[in-house]
Parts: structure tokens; sequence; C-alpha cells
């Protein structure tokens, strides 16, 4: 019985789970709206702001410029929620077209003045203490808004990015006028398009003279930030020659394989992985300027990493290779953020329909920021939105340790929403390492993400280190294979990553299933646990190693009969929510007069996305509730704000963290405490990851007699929300507002002697749901 493979399976809400959002609130003003006394002297100072801003845009009706005047509203500290943006952003909106453009910081609004009428519609308003008292009791100053410029004191090319005036016509002419006028100072510009309305500028060897000419010249006043263009080289250290006998695999003929694209410096076409290297390729660079030393290193860990550790880490039956070198040899010349961004886009657009996982072991040298998300990412996610793919990228490398100090932050690119983002621990140590089997490694960057996004979101082994009695570095690394075909061990997130990676392949291989990422995400992240080894404490565990290292291609298709893993995959659209008030939980599992068991629950979703609003950058959410009630019951639908006829009574929200007993959880050191136990409060927080993993033992007795006997009947709740830039932009454009999502439930008895997976099943036939094990391409054996 415990040896049992039984697939994991799909299921789908019934139309009777459907809702609709229903309208509540009250129309009364919050408590801490200011007295009118006091918002007549804020409205006196803030149009005597607007009144100066008149007097510019006057100016500039008179000049014919193109460019609007900008402004920035800071917010005060306690009034950054969504429904007090909303107001503020209200009171700026004076026509049609939106003129407020989005965030420079999390609490400072972007507004733009297309003219001296709208100008004095803000000031008529801003005068209006009564009607906007809501409004103007949550602004802190209005001042003129200032480029972001990081200035270097040698000759640079600088990274220019414009203002996105959210008006495609505006933007055009904007950017055509900025292009002119800097080739008219004659500079040398190179553009590209990160995202279709997302352009960065590149201005070629830019003096402090230069710099000043740009400084004074009119469209710079439709820039947004200028920095330093980010250049950055690789580099591969390697320990000495394992001097250990591989056997060559082969693939099997006739067998179709997954391939993985290495978006790297090249792959050396040694004897191990000849036979596995696609034939097409894809290079930005002649030979000469190859080097293929990092790349060939990463393929070895994709086709060969079990094989050369001797371990089942991630059990694939072999996966192809593509090569795309989008990195020349950076010892000859490094390269420069936008010429990466543009070899990357090239790759995936031409191979994009054969291969759909992508390995990218590079990062950024700079750390992300706290506050918004970087142009790197912003690309990244573009391409998988734009092909459908799948990236695994490396959080990045720091040296910190080597000097005492802690762990950086995750690079640039690792902040990535689409992208799964990787994170290294360690698989041995030697008497020199720092960090034990099984914790994160010492050179390995930490999260969380900008916006406190969860970032890794899980790691793999890549390696450890120390110094020794020289203070010199050491490191014990993972094997793979160095330009001449021969073993050689080194570290890094680059060597974790592509673990992953191939298991993102692995899985979609083992599948008949079209390739879906969010799935793909949604399996490994669900699989993903934290080692009895591990010794970091429960709250900083989401910030060094995410969710955890995922399992084995076997282990996240299969159950065993004492456990059920449901997949819903579906989207939500704005206006809507899911509501199943007949979740299939099993009988079995009633244990005495309460519920028992464990519950994991991940989900993972496509916000949608918008990088003119930086820490808002992801404009949507979705909460989830899973947990107990009474009964359902009737409702009268045509009273006010009634539209669904059924409801429930006496519900409970099971995945909260106030539902369980801290001297319990303290107290309880089992292997499910110990690797499984997660629950984060989310809040209305908006991460494109959430997962919990409750075990109902730890129950206040409380909370138990009140939610968990066995008459209680169980739910599962899902509800989009938007943000208000994003809501006022679908308005605009006459579209639709959804976000796709895939939810996995899993369900076990821990003590392994419940038929779990059969009753589920036929709780499911019983409430009529749609269900079907997953697609899986090779033939199994299994229980009938």
């Amino acid at each position: 019985m415990e040896n049992e493979r039984l697939p994991i399976k799909f299921f789908a809400k019934r139309e009777v789970d459907n809702l609709r959002v229903e309208a509540g609130g009250s129309g009364d003003l919050p408590k801490w709206v200011l007295d009118e006394r006091t918002l007549v002297r804020k409205s006196e100072s803030f149009v005597n702001t607007v009144e100066s801003f008149k007097k510019e845009v006057l100016k500039k009706e008179n000049s014919n410029s193109v460019i609007p005047l900008v402004f920035k509203t800071k917010i005060v500290d306690d009034a950054t929620a969504k429904t007090h943006r909303k107001e503020v952003s209200n009171l700026f909106k004076t026509g049609a077209q939106n003129n407020v453009l989005g965030l420079a910081e999390a609490d400072e609004i972007i507004i733009k003045l297309e003219g001296s009428k709208e100008a004095e519609a803000i000031i008529e308003r801003l005068k209006n203490t009564e009607k906007f008292a809501y409004a103007l009791s949550c602004i802190d100053s209005i001042e003129e808004f200032k480029p972001v410029i990081v200035k270097s004191e040698k000759e640079e090319d600088y990274k220019v990015r414009l203002i996105n005036f959210q008006n495609y016509e505006q933007n055009t002419s904007i950017r055509n006028y900025f292009e002119k006028s800097v080739s008219d100072l004659g500079l040398q510009l190179e553009k590209t398009n990160y995202t279709s309305d997302h352009v960065i500028y590149n201005i070629k060897s830019v003096s402090q003279d230069a710099l000043q000419l740009i400084n004074n010249d009119e469209a710079f006043e439709a820039v947004y930030s200028i920095e330093p263009m980010p250049k950055y080289k690789v580099a591969l250290d390697m320990g000495p020659n394992e001097d250990m006998g591989v056997d060559i695999l082969l693939p099997e003929d006739g067998k179709e394989y997954a391939t993985v694209g290495i978006l790297d410096n090249g792959i050396s076409n040694i004897p191990h992985l000849k036979p596995w290297l696609s034939e097409e390729s894809w290079t930005a660079y002649p030979e000469g300027y190859m080097k293929k030393n990092h790349g060939t290193f990463v393929s070895g860990v994709v086709v060969y990493g079990d094989q050369l550790e001797d371990r089942e880490w991630v059990g694939t039956n072999g996966v192809k290779v593509l090569d795309a070198c989008v990195f020349p040899d950076t010892d000859k010349e490094g390269i420069s953020e936008d010429e990466l961004i543009r070899n990357i886009q090239e790759a995936i657009k031409t191979h994009y329909k054969e291969v759909k996982v992508w390995n990218l072991s590079i990062s950024v040298t700079t750390p992300v920021d706290e506050t918004s998300f970087s142009d790197f990412a912003v690309a990244l996610d573009d391409l998988q939105d734009k092909y459908s793919v799948l990236i695994c990228k490396s959080a990045g490398n720091c040296s910190n340790f080597t000097i005492g100090h802690p762990k950086g932050k995750i690079h640039q690119g690792a902040d990535s929403i689409r992208s799964i983002v990787v994170g290294s621990i360690a698989h041995k140590k030697s008497n020199t390492d720092l960090a034990d089997v099984d914790n994160p490694s010492p050179f390995t960057r930490i999260g969380r993400g900008p916006s406190y996004i969860i970032k890794p979101e899980v790691v793999h082994y890549g390696g450890n280190a120390g110094l020794n009695e020289q203070n010199e570095l050491v490191t014990t690394g993972v094997k793979s294979f160095g330009l001449d075909g021969s073993v050689h061990q080194s570290v890094g997130t680059s060597y974790s990553t592509p673990r992953i990676a191939a298991l993102a392949a692995g899985l979609y291989q083992e599948m008949d299933e079209e390739f879906d990422p969010l799935l793909l995400k949604a399996l490994m992240i669900h699989s993903a646990s934290y080692s009895e080894l591990l010794k970091i404490p429960n709250v900083e565990r989401v910030n060094q190693v995410g969710f955890g290292k995922p399992q084995n291609v076997r282990n996240i298709l299969y159950n065993s009969p004492n456990e059920a893993t449901l997949i819903l995959r579906d989207e939500i659209s704005k206006g809507e929510y899911i509501d199943i008030m007949d979740f299939p939980m099993p009988d079995c599992l009633t244990e005495g007069d309460y519920y028992s068991g464990q519950i994991i629950v991940t989900l993972v979703y496509n916000p949608i996305l918008d990088s003119s609003q930086r820490a808002e950058y992801s404009q949507s959410n979705i909460d989830i509730k899973m947990g107990t009630y009474d009964t359902k019951k009737d409702r009268d639908t045509t009273r006010r704000n009634i539209l669904n006829p059924v409801g429930r009574d006496g519900s409970k929200n099971l995945l909260l963290e106030s539902a369980y007993s801290k001297t319990k959880m303290k107290n309880n050191q089992d292997d499910f405490a110990l690797r499984e136990r997660l629950l984060i409060q989310y809040g209305d927080k908006y991460y494109p990851v959430k997962k919990y993993a409750v075990d109902l033992s730890e129950m206040t007795e409380a909370n138990q007699l009140k939610y968990t006997t066995k008459d209680k009947k169980w739910y599962l709740f899902l509800r989009g929300l938007f943000r208000d830039h994003i809501e006022t932009k679908a308005q605009q454009e006459e579209t639709d507002l959804s976000q796709d999502f895939c939810l996995m439930v899993t369900i076990k008895d821990p003590t392994g002697t419940k038929p779990v997976y059969d009753q589920v099943n036929q709780k499911l036939d019983e409430y009529n749901f749609w269900h079907n094990n997953i697609k899986l391409s090779n033939e199994v054996t299994l229980r009938t």
C-alpha cells in the first residue's frame, strides 16, 4: 500500500461555485479625517503650489511644448492603503483621460498637467474642503517632479528611462522629440524595448559636460531617471579535476525529450553533452568571443546532475539542452544590460516553439530595490507572457561572508514575478565550510524582493564555502564538466538553478499536457519543503530559502493512498469570486469528534503587471480562504446589494495562524512541523505565490470545538482584487480584468492509514465535480 503510485488530479469548479461580488462599506468619513480648520490651512497651501504650476503650464502652452508639466503628491504615512490612494487619485483626475501616471515611491503619486484648464479644475477641487476632506487629509505635500539622476565621475554609457504618460500618441511624440534632441547634441543613442511600452535608452560615452547639456535641454523634462548603464562580467572559478569517470548517457531512440534553453556564454561540444545538444542553437557572438566555460558547467548540471552526485535529486529521464549564447567572453569585453536583454529576447523569440523552459544563471550584480522592480525583471516577465515560456532564474551570489558580513539581497532580475527564482543550499560540509548540510550556502543571496514578495521561491544544491586558516576562500562544490570534458567542482546559485530547470523540463516531459508555466511553478513550489536539518528560525525561513527544496519528478506527480492532491486551474475576473461550498474533505479524517489531518495549499497566479507603478508593479491579487462552516443559507436577492442566492453561516478560515495554538506548534517536533508547516499572514499583500501548510491537530482546543467537529462542512474561497490604476485603465480601454491562477490542495492523513485518496474521489463524484487524473506520457502501473 505504501508504495502505490496514485496520480494527482485536476478538478473544476461548478457553475454554482461562481458568485458575484457584492457592494459593501459605509459612506461615513473615517474618524482620522482632519477637522475643518486644518483642512482649510492645507487647502490654501496646496492651492498656492498648483497656482505656481499653472504659470509654468501657461508658458508651455504659449511655446507649444509637447511635454506636460509633471508633479508629485506625497501621501501621509498611514494613508497608503488602496482606498486612501484611490481617493487622492480621484481628486486629481480631471477628465476622460487619466492624468494620474503612477508611483515615484510607494507613497508618492505622479500626476501630469496637460493645460491651464486642468490646473484650474484641480485648484477648485483643492478649495472644496467639504467634498474632498478625505483626500486632503491623506495628502502630505505637493511638489514638482524631478528626475532621479545618478552621476559618474568618468565617461560612461548612461541608461535613461522616460516618464510613461499613459497615452500612446503622447508617449510616441515625446520619445521622438527626446531622440531628436539627443541626436542634435551630437550624442549616440541606442533604444531597447524591454517591453512594448517600457523603453530604455542607452546614451553612449557621456562625459560630465555632455550630461550637463542633457540636463539643460527641454527634452530632459520628460526623463524619469538617468544612471550609468549596468555592465557586468561572468566568472567561473572551478576546483581541481575530480578524476572520476562518468558514463556517457545516450538518448533513447524514438523518445521525445523536453529541451532546456541555456541562456549563458555558450556550451562546449564535449562527448558527454554532444548527444544531448539540440541541433539548433543561437548566438550573438563569433566563436572567438565565446568562452563557454560557464554554460558548459550549467548544461552538465542539467543533464548529469543526479548521476554526478549519485543522488536522485531531480529524477529526470534525460532532457536536452539548447545552446543560446547571450553572453560574450567578458575577460575580453563586458556586456551592458540593454545588450543582454536584446540577446535574450532574440534567442527566446527564435526558439520558443520548441523550447519552453529556459535557464538563466546570470545576474545583474546590483541588489534589488525594496520599492521598485528592476528593468531586467520587467523584460523577463514580458518575454514569459509573450512566448508562454518559463525562465528559471538564479538568485545571485554574494561574497559578504568572506568579510564576516550578512548575506546580501537578491540581484536585479531575480525580482522577476513570472520567473521561478532559485537560491542555493549546501549538499555537504567540510572542515572549513560555513554552512551545515541543507542550510543556505554562504554565498547565496536572500529575499525578500520588492514590495516584500517572496523571492527566491525555491532552493536546490549549489555547494558550500568557507575560509581556511590563512583566511583564503575554500569551496566544496557541486560537480559538472569543464571545457575539456573532465569533471570539476564549483559553487554558486548558477548551479542550483539548472537543477530546477531540469526538474521543470522533466515534469513537462512526464506529463501529456499542454505546456503551462503556472502549473509547473505550482507543482514545484507545492512539493517544496524544508529539511529537518534546517537551523533557520521559522520566521526567517521564507526570506532565506523561500518555500524550500522541491521533491523529484516522481514524488511530485503521484500520491500515496493516505493523501490526495487536487489542482484547480482557472481564471478569476473582476466582479466575481469562487466559493466552493462543497469542498471534498474526506470523512475518514474525522477522528473522534473532530476533523484531523494536514492541509497544504499553494496558489500561484499571474497578476496583471504595469512597470510604471513601481512598488505596485503587481496590479492584481487573489485572496484565498479555506475552512469550515455550519450551514448553507438562502439569501433574499430582492434586497439591495444581495446578488447571490446562497451563502454560508458560521464560516471560519482555517489558514489563519490565529486559529492555532502557539504552545502546540512549539511542542510539536514531528516531520510535518519541521518540514512543511507554513503560516504566513499575507493579508492584502499582492504576492504572486501564496502557500499555507497546517496541521488541524495544532488548533487551539476552543477552535477545534468551534470549527472542526464532524458535522462541519468545508469550503474553498477565491476572490480577485485589482488596484485602482488598472481598474481605471480598463474602464478607459473598455477591457475586462481577469487573472489566471493555479491552485493546489493536498489533504493528508499523518498516520498513513486512512483512505484519503479514495474518499476524496468519492466526494468529488458525490458533489458533481468534473475531475480527471493528470495525464502522463509514460505508461505506469496503477492500482485498479
